[in-house]
């Protein structure tokens, strides 16, 4: 049936890779990182508790037998980034709905095949970790920039898990396709990955800029460059995506994928709403006071005086402290006389916090 299985999806969609792994619980390491995991992102975000459980595959189906694993093409090509205007990056498939959907016909093609043959399948969306369970499905193997890496798709995929009561046979783990290369751990930025195979995810850019609800630490601003959301350089540099087939049937809106940094910075609840209202970037996000707060340090760390008006008006008139703070810090970033003249005009800022930030930048200058 797995052959049968793969043969029916490679017809219909040879750009999905199909894998099986057994439905072994989680060791009690891997279940200790994943409490580790909860508890540092606990720290940052509500969305995250330290005590969430950790769900075995099986808890997912009544009588379990393996696990479906799907990757999918989520390589749409690499512009230069940031260009001019500055251009950040978003996720393709936080932005665009049309991404669920393609993901949702591909998985109804696996459920529909098991259907027919009187099995059932339950998509595993939480509580477990998704690339323990491919690396044990062979479909790829853990990078030294801890993302799961695919002879086929490299590691620009999308991963996703079927647990299914149909008796199929796991396929071999994979070994690790990294050899002696260490480009990823040469230009992580921040250090994330001197450990290799492990993402110290309380560095990585991903995990602040995305998930974090809070200031920004200092290192943390200077290291971002011009990132928005997910930071990719470990997987630009990686040289198993440097000859990617790029993704066509989904489509890659760019003003959404590739927005302009300084639109952002200002950006009103209406224009928030029509770009990203009823998109997971939204979910994820909760307020549009965070994506302002990353273009501010985005365009800080840009360093063009040009952009000193977008970040004088959201030091003067934002509602919110977060975005005033991060405008005043990256304002001190780009250093200019003009620069110094919008942070001492608005040293009386009714937040102590951004008074406070003020007065670090101006120290700085």
């Amino acid at each position: 049936m797995k052959q049968e299985l793969k043969s029916f999806m490679k017809e219909r969609s040879p750009d999905v890779l199909l894998s099986i792994a057994p439905i072994d619980d989680f060791t009690g390491e891997e279940m200790a990182a994943m409490q580790r995991m909860n508890a540092v992102m606990a720290q940052y975000s509500p969305m995250y508790f330290a005590e969430s459980p950790v769900v075995q595959p099986r808890d997912f189906l009544d009588n379990a037998r393996a696990v479906i694993v799907l990757a999918f093409n989520f390589y749409f090509g690499r512009p230069e980034l940031p260009g001019r205007p500055p251009r950040g990056e978003i996720m393709n498939f936080y932005v665009n709905p049309g991404c669920l959907a393609h993901l949702a016909s591909k998985t109804e093609l696996v459920t529909g095949f098991l259907a027919e043959r009187g099995y059932s399948a339950a998509q595993a969306v939480a509580g477990i970790s998704v690339k323990t369970i491919a690396a044990r499905s062979g479909i790829g193997a853990y990078g030294k920039n801890g993302i799961i890496q695919t002879p086929e798709l490299g590691s620009a995929i999308g991963l996703l898990l079927l647990v299914t009561d149909a008796p199929l046979e796991p396929d071999m783990p994979l070994e690790e396709p990294c050899g002696s290369c260490t480009l990823c751990r040469q230009a992580c930025p921040t250090g994330a990955l001197d450990t290799p195979y492990t993402c110290d995810i309380e560095k990585c850019l991903t995990l602040h800029m995305v998930n974090n609800k809070a200031d920004l630490p200092e290192h943390i601003r200077e290291k971002a460059g011009t990132c928005i959301a997910q930071c990719n350089i470990c997987v630009d540099v990686c040289p198993k995506n440097k000859k990617l087939s790029v993704q066509t049937a989904i489509d890659n809106p760019e003003e959404l994928v590739y927005p302009d940094i300084s639109g952002l910075v200002n950006i009103s609840q209406e224009r928030y709403q029509q770009l990203f209202g009823d998109t997971f970037f939204d979910f994820m996000f909760m307020d549009k006071k965070y994506i302002q707060r990353n273009a501010a340090v985005a365009l800080g760390n840009y360093g063009d005086p040009a952009y000193i008006p977008d970040l004088r008006q959201a030091l003067a008139a934002d509602p919110e402290e977060i975005v005033r703070s991060h405008a005043a810090w990256a304002l001190g970033r780009i250093g200019t006389a003009e620069a110094q003249q919008a942070l001492e005009q608005h040293l009386s800022d009714p937040s102590a916090a951004v008074q406070a930030e003020i007065a670090r930048a101006l120290k700085r200058l």
